[in-house]
């Protein structure tokens, strides 16, 4: 049997790339206008990254970031233009041919999705899952910047993004003169840490937060030898926070039910089953009331679940005196464990950090907090 080092080596299609480093290279290649294919599984965030380089690139030029193709060919936007080459015929890339009587020749029209002008990026995503028809009309593109008449505006550069065939997805082997035209990269699925990150600064349940950080195996676990239908990627931990904001968490057959269609039966007892170990803990407004003094459990999952409980409580009775007690509470546990808890508060409270500013005994997990926004 293969060891880990190896599997990775024969599932490797490009040079590995994080989601932060992923940003820098597609900045990069826009302002050298190369093209540039993005490799990974699904629901890793692909699309969400492309989107906040252009974000950051929109910024850069002063332009108004969108995805609104009724603002193409205006200057003052900076457009993705997200093309799904799956659902394309060849023709559809090259536009229809009319009679120019003038010049007494067939001209081209190609479609009005194809910016003249102004600034942006054109995503081919799903370019590998698009027959080799498809692909051979991405060629000129993808090379040379135009399609016949057709030519990309300056302002904008070119993107594919797609599957691997160890994805269990339809893909076409890409041929390899497409291939040679492009820069390549595979996006790894993010680090835990990485990912509370973004998920504190994007309204996801702290729940779900603290959850994945306690199993941080869950957070992408698909296997391509088994014929799940439904499996934890960053993805579907995003809907299944979606879905359950608005239930309690007494309510734990509701939520099995909920995590169960999004991530799998399995996954969603283990997640039910970190809920529930709170009733070995003392009832939570105790250790709001007595922060200095009450026990504080001493095994790793009741920590883990003390501090979800923490979160949420916070969140159901947002006031200064319920944040002092909690930093009081906090300077118990061990520094990972309080700033991470104070993480789950900002992805409740925003605001959390200039009101910790204002309590002289949280002045240190203050700035800890600030460093993990920055």
């Amino acid at each position: 049997m293969p060891s880990k080092s190896q599997i990775d080596k024969m599932t490797q299609v490009a040079i590995k790339v994080t989601h932060s480093q992923l940003e820098q290279v597609i900045i990069k290649y826009y302002k050298s206008k190369r093209a540039l294919f993005i490799w990974g599984t699904m629901g890793i965030g692909k699309s969400h990254v492309i989107r906040q380089a252009a974000r950051t690139i929109a910024a850069e030029l002063k332009k108004t970031y969108t995805e609104d193709l009724s603002k193409i060919n205006d200057e003052n936007y900076f457009l993705v233009i997200d093309v799904r080459l799956s659902q394309c015929d060849p023709s559809d890339l090259r536009g229809i041919p009319v009679w120019d009587k003038d010049k007494g020749a067939t001209r081209w029209l190609p479609p009005s999705t194809f910016p003249r002008a102004g600034y942006g990026i054109i995503l081919f995503d799903e370019l590998n899952l698009s027959p080799p028809l498809v692909q051979a009309s991405a060629y000129q593109f993808i090379l040379d910047r135009r399609l016949g008449e057709y030519i990309v505006p300056e302002g904008y550069s070119v993107i594919g993004a797609g599957n691997r065939l160890e994805d269990r997805a339809n893909v076409f082997e890409m041929a390899a003169p497409l291939s040679n035209r492009m820069g390549h990269v595979q996006l790894d699925p993010p680090s835990v840490d990485d990912w509370t990150v973004w998920a504190a600064k994007h309204d996801i349940d702290p729940r779900v937060m603290g959850y994945l950080n306690f199993k941080q195996g869950s957070l992408f676990a698909f296997d391509p030898t088994l014929k799940e239908k439904s499996f934890g990627t960053p993805r579907s931990w995003e809907f299944v926070s979606d879905l359950i904001k608005d239930i309690p968490t007494e309510n734990l057959p509701l939520l099995k039910l909920y995590v169960g269609s999004l991530v799998g039966e399995g996954e969603a007892t283990s997640f039910t089953g970190f809920l529930k170990l709170r009733e070995e803990l003392a009832p939570i407004a105790e250790y709001f009331k007595k922060p200095e003094t009450i026990a504080i459990p001493e095994k790793v999952d009741l920590q883990w679940a003390l501090i979800t409980s923490i979160a949420e409580y916070y969140k159901a009775h947002n006031t200064d005196a319920t944040l002092l007690s909690m930093v009081k509470l906090l300077k118990r546990f061990s520094e990972e464990y309080a700033v991470f808890t104070l993480k789950l508060a900002y992805a409740i409270d925003p605001s959390i950090q200039s009101k910790l500013q204002r309590i002289p005994e949280a002045t240190n997990l203050a700035q800890k907090l600030w460093k993990f926004i920055m």
